[in-house]
């Protein structure tokens, strides 16, 4: 699937608020269906707490699912506590690093 459809499923899951980081489109558009199956089904996961979250050192009202997708890729969606979903990002390992530290992860 194309990430516009991927954007679609994901935005029914976790309402249209949602915004979409780093490298999301080329990053959605290149991995196989299998994963990206997989990284929507692990949304369902972050938004029935079914998946850990982390706590922002930064922010303390910020929390964060982290996901691992194939070797080089990585996912991280972020939530205001007892509030709404905020982005999801998709990108490679090198710029996820950076995105960790800078939401205080």
């Amino acid at each position: 699937m194309q990430h516009e459809e991927g954007k679609r499923k994901i935005k029914e899951i976790l309402g249209t608020d949602i915004r979409f980081e780093g490298h999301f489109n080329k990053c959605f558009n290149n991995i196989k269906e299998t994963q990206q199956k997989e990284l929507i089904e692990w949304i369902r996961k972050c938004k029935n707490y079914d998946a850990n979250p982390i706590q922002s050192k930064k922010d303390r009202k910020l929390i964060g699912f982290v996901e691992r997708i194939g070797s080089n890729l990585r996912s991280i969606l972020t939530k205001e506590k007892e509030e709404y979903f905020i982005a999801l990002f998709l990108d490679k390992h090198k710029y996820y690093e950076t995105e960790m530290e800078k939401l205080g992860f």
